[in-house]
């Protein structure tokens, strides 16, 4: 049976933050997924030398262990995550990635398992469009999770919340979807694939672009297509810029605003 665990890094367990974290959880726990939700603020979690026994942080990553998939939850602070969530993350940093003898990064006991990120902020929704004010709490939490091999298949945001005592039912039913889709995303998995056929449509748009650029060049005379090096070396410059912007972009960047 499917295990899920959603991880609240907000003082307020029934603030609006916690509100989307119970929804998509009692969403997922409608299509037959066991669920559990582990308060931070109730967590006597301290960052320690890794290589000195913590049992809070060994019971805690044992039921980690546990999930399927992962719901972490934070409301958006100073344009990041929680104090809470962060001190999770780094307190999780060993049980997440271990380390060659050179001292990269691999991933650990998490490798394959899925998650869904959640956040809330004061920054109204155009505003959050415009300037990305959550990017930053996604990357956050998601720069660890991938680091230690796990696959995001969701988020969800709500923006404009000053003043707010009560989620909306559109943010409710958005958070909803997310939990009732956890069964499906799972079994489906092929999350490898899915980054090759996304990495094949990059590549063939960043070549049509390429492409379109030399012609135009070509049409203005500022460049001569009939000279290979020349031609085969701006098209391998423009490419690796371009694709790089592309992948930057959709690694960092590309993340739910509304």
């Amino acid at each position: 049976m499917t295990h899920v665990i959603g991880i609240l890094g907000a003082a307020d367990r029934h603030g609006l933050t916690a509100e989307m974290l119970q929804a998509v959880l009692d969403a997922a726990g409608h299509q037959g997924c066991t669920v559990e939700t582990i308060f931070l603020a109730d967590e006597d979690l301290r960052l320690t030398d890794f290589r000195k026994a913590n049992p809070a942080i060994a019971q805690l990553s044992h039921k980690l262990h546990e999930a399927d998939c992962l719901v972490l939850a934070s409301p958006t602070y100073w344009g990041s995550i929680s104090g809470m969530m962060k001190n999770f993350l780094d307190c999780m940093h060993h049980e997440l990635v271990s380390f060659t003898k050179k001292g990269e990064r691999r991933p650990a006991g998490l490798r394959g398992r899925s998650y869904i990120l959640v956040t809330s902020c004061f920054t109204p929704t155009f505003e959050n469009c415009i300037t990305g004010a959550t990017d930053r709490t996604f990357q956050a939490m998601d720069v660890p999770l991938a680091a230690a091999g796990m696959h995001r298949i969701g988020e969800a945001v709500c923006t404009g919340t000053w003043g707010m005592t009560e989620l909306p039912d559109s943010k409710k039913a958005d958070c909803e979807k997310l939990g009732q889709r956890i069964p499906e995303k799972l079994k489906q998995g092929g999350f490898l694939l899915k980054r090759y056929i996304e990495l094949f449509f990059m590549l063939a748009l960043t070549v049509l672009i390429v492409m379109g650029i030399q012609q135009g060049l070509s049409a203005l005379h500022f460049l001569n297509l009939s000279n290979f090096w020349i031609n085969y070396a701006i098209f391998v410059l423009l490419a690796y810029l371009l694709l790089a912007s592309i992948l930057h972009y959709v690694a960092m960047r590309m993340h739910k605003r509304h």
